[in-house]
């Protein structure tokens, strides 16, 4: 016996459950419905049996996705005297079929096993989604149908790409049966994939300052996830007013690439976040997922272009937040190419972890090495470096000596040891100078205040509230939402 002939309904009048058995043959392998005959084979006709056949059609085409159609054939037949309608299904070459109104989900997708219409289980399901998109996951029908684009539709709006579903198809965010695809899911408000944030004050993970979890559109979490490390990416005047080059904690150049290594390269099958931690000497970020298509680490810095999304590759391309394929890692070893400390890249075969150290801090290390070295060379003691803004010189026995190690420790607090007498003052990163000078010249601000004014993302102004806040620098005034700020 066929699975054709085993699969099949009997139905003396005709009813809804047609169509869930439908669905059902047209993910597994065919199979027939009869109206008119009851379970006993038994031939009674079917009243109207061309309207039927004609409902049996339309409800097929406006309430299964995709499209049926092709693989349904319905007609009128005579059995033993009797009109019945016959409803005889393919097997479909678009799987999982199921029903708009209950959508993607085992209990809008049935399948016919053993002579049964059955809810399917979800690894069932999953293994039908995977096999529609040829193994990649961008490809594979997006469990969810009901998606809205609303932050990427204003996204691509200001960076003055087109994006609707007049090109969805070529965008890849449509498959071959107009059905939103997983990279629709990655960049629709309802993305499941999230990003979080925490911010510590020293090098372990027991002094949590801040922390934030990123969802909707991952193009959205991408532009927060930077906002929000850069606000805490401090630039140190002094040294920088010293004609001693950019003292940023990190490039930002740097901080965007490794957030977008880890957005683009992630397995978005894995049901976990992407992980992103700022400590006061290095930023690590894990993303799910180990090396794709069998790279090693050692490879990582020849420009090997192998994203594991490639589609969503191309989506950061087009609003040109990546140059090119394979340029993400070069760019992160040029850039600590004249420091010892080097970035560090470790794989797993579920994770990707990607270290980058403060790269200020590491260059004022090596200097404070270097001179202590020359120093301990020295055949005949130096005399003792003062800086210009320091006290005027008194007599040798009352007079307070600043080395070059205690004013370095200004700008590093960690590099002082127990001797060292200069308090170093909290640095303050340049947005933040910015929120307190706004605050000096109106006296009170709200957070929408600063979103205005800097141009950033209600994360990020929130970001910079809340250290300013914890640090004493600012005060918080009223409730609910009706929050405003004042000065100390």
């Amino acid at each position: 016996m066929s699975s054709e002939e085993k699969n099949v309904e009997y139905q003396r009048e005709f009813n809804d459950t047609a169509l869930r058995a439908i669905v059902a043959y047209a993910n597994a392998d065919g199979g027939r419905i009869y109206v008119g005959i009851d379970e006993f084979g038994r031939s009674y006709g079917a009243r109207n049996a061309q309207e039927i056949a004609e409902r049996v059609a339309t409800l097929a085409r406006d309430r299964v996705r995709p499209d049926v159609t092709p693989y349904l054939d319905v007609r009128v037949e005579n059995r033993d005297g009797h009109d019945v309608v016959v409803a005889t299904v393919s097997r479909g070459g678009s799987r999982p079929y199921w029903l708009a109104d209950v959508g993607l989900v085992p209990a809008g997708a049935p399948i016919a096993e053993n002579g049964r219409v059955v809810t399917p289980s979800n690894r069932k399901l999953r293994a039908m989604l995977e096999e529609s998109g040829d193994g990649e996951y961008e490809r594979e029908r997006s469990p969810i149908q009901t998606l809205t684009f609303t932050q990427a539709n204003k996204i691509f709006d200001e960076e003055k790409v087109e994006f609707g579903e007049h090109n969805f198809r070529e965008l890849g965010l449509f498959d071959s049966e107009g059905t939103y695809t997983n990279l629709a899911l990655l960049l629709s408000d309802q993305c499941p994939s999230t990003i979080r944030l925490a911010f510590f004050e020293g090098a372990l993970e027991n002094q949590l300052h801040d922390r934030l979890e990123l969802g909707g559109s991952i193009l959205r979490q991408y532009l927060d996830a930077f906002d929000f490390l850069n606000v805490f990416n401090r630039s140190n005047d002094k040294l920088s007013s010293a004609n001693r080059g950019d003292f940023r904690d990190y490039p930002a150049e740097i901080l965007r690439e490794a957030i977008l290594n880890a957005i683009v390269h992630r397995d978005y099958r894995v049901p976990t976040r992407t992980l992103a931690r700022h400590y006061h000497d290095r930023v690590e970020i894990v993303s799910p997922g180990g090396l794709p298509n069998g790279l090693i680490v050692g490879e990582l810095n020849l420009g090997v272009c192998a994203p594991r999304n490639p589609r969503l590759a191309r989506i950061f391309y087009l609003l040109e937040y990546v140059e090119s394929c394979g340029t993400g890692i070069r760019k992160i070893f040029q850039a600590y190419a004249k420091l010892q400390t080097r970035p560090k890249f470790e794989a797993t075969p579920n994770f990707f972890k990607t270290t980058l150290y403060n790269a200020a801090r590491a260059s004022r290390e090596e200097r404070v090495k270097h001179v202590e070295a020359r120093v301990v060379k020295a055949p005949e003691p130096k005399p003792e470096i003062v800086f210009a803004e320091q006290e005027p010189v008194v007599p040798a026995r009352t007079r307070r000596t600043t080395t070059i190690r205690d004013a370095l420790s200004v700008a590093s607090p960690t590099l002082g040891g127990a001797s060292t007498t200069v308090r170093p003052p909290q640095l303050l990163s340049d947005r933040e100078r910015l929120t307190l000078q706004m605050l000096e010249t109106r006296g009170t601000i709200t957070r929408a205040d600063v979103e205005q004014e800097l141009r950033l993302t209600q994360a990020a102004a929130a970001a910079i509230l809340r250290r300013l806040v914890n640090t004493g620098r600012v005060v918080l005034c009223g409730a609910g939402s009706n929050i405003w700020y004042r000065l100390p």
